[in-house]
């Protein structure tokens, strides 16, 4: 969670410390009208040109990306742990004494009791889904596997929509930046002729300038970060679902729960790693 911060602070450093030991002035930067063309044209255009579901997983990502919210160890753990459980109230009680806790997995104690997952609403949902789907008593040739990799292929794909439509705002940005500099040139070529002010002339150019600038940096140095780290994000949800989606096709196909999640478990990416023991 501390690198995010620290590289932002890594960029605001590098970009504004750099332009003051080269001896500039920090408010030749400064042109709040060149940030509203630019910065309203980008929204205006993300916004014609993606639908409302967009808009909402842009917001969601946002926020996961400056909290910090993303797949862990723990996350992992509290998954097979809420997983098992499930499963051995199946095993001990009927699948059907499963059937209150996904009507309703917000007022369960048993879904409560793992808070990280809850907070991972496509996560839930696919888990809730697909234990109901399993109470429905599916007919023994329904290829039951696939299925369950066509709904995480369908999630990632609606989560994919994110990372594109950002990238290509970030793509048109620097014409954006040009669209702001032409417009400071246009005002530049007002103030030629006559009695020239050279030096107001030069600032001019100079705020014309920054509108390149101010494209460019946003682009390369805003938004594709933001780009890569939601494309890392939707990775590691897709790696996270494939590993709930592997106990669950295994308890179905009638394994023990202790097994189920064994085979969970061997699932897991290298980097998170569990030993049987830390599950739950």
């Amino acid at each position: 969670m501390i690198a995010k911060p620290v590289g932002i602070i890594i960029i605001m450093l590098s970009f504004l410390g750099g332009f003051v030991l080269m001896g500039g002035n920090l408010l030749s930067l400064w042109h709040p009208s060149e940030l509203v063309v630019i910065l309203g044209i980008a929204l205006g255009t993300f916004l014609a040109s993606t639908p409302v579901v967009v808009w909402k997983r842009t917001f969601y990502f946002l926020g996961r990306y400056f909290s910090g919210d993303r797949v862990n160890k723990r996350l992992y753990q509290e998954t097979l742990g809420l997983l098992e459980e499930l499963a051995r109230l199946s095993r001990s009680s009927g699948i059907l004494a499963l059937e209150k806790h996904l009507l309703e997995p917000e007022a369960s104690p048993i879904f409560m009791h793992y808070s990280r997952v809850m907070k991972h609403k496509d996560l839930t949902k696919f888990i809730v889904d697909n234990f109901n789907y399993l109470l429905l008593n599916p007919p023994e040739n329904q290829n039951f596997k696939d299925h369950l990799y066509n709904q995480i292929g369908a999630t990632t794909q609606s989560m994919s929509e994110v990372p594109k439509a950002v990238g290509k705002v970030a793509d048109w940005l620097p014409g954006f930046g040009i669209v702001a500099a032409v417009m400071g040139v246009i005002l530049t070529m007002e103030l030629l002729g006559g009695d020239m002010d050279i030096a107001a002339i030069g600032k001019a150019i100079g705020a014309a300038l920054v509108g390149t600038l101010t494209g460019v940096f946003m682009a390369f140095a805003v938004l594709a970060p933001f780009v890569h780290a939601v494309e890392i994000m939707i990775r590691q949800d897709r790696m996270l679902m494939e590993v709930t989606a592997e106990f669950i096709s295994a308890y179905a196909n009638g394994v023990s729960p202790s097994l189920a999640v064994e085979i969970g478990r061997q699932s897991l990416p290298p980097e998170y790693c569990l030993e049987r023991d830390e599950i739950g």
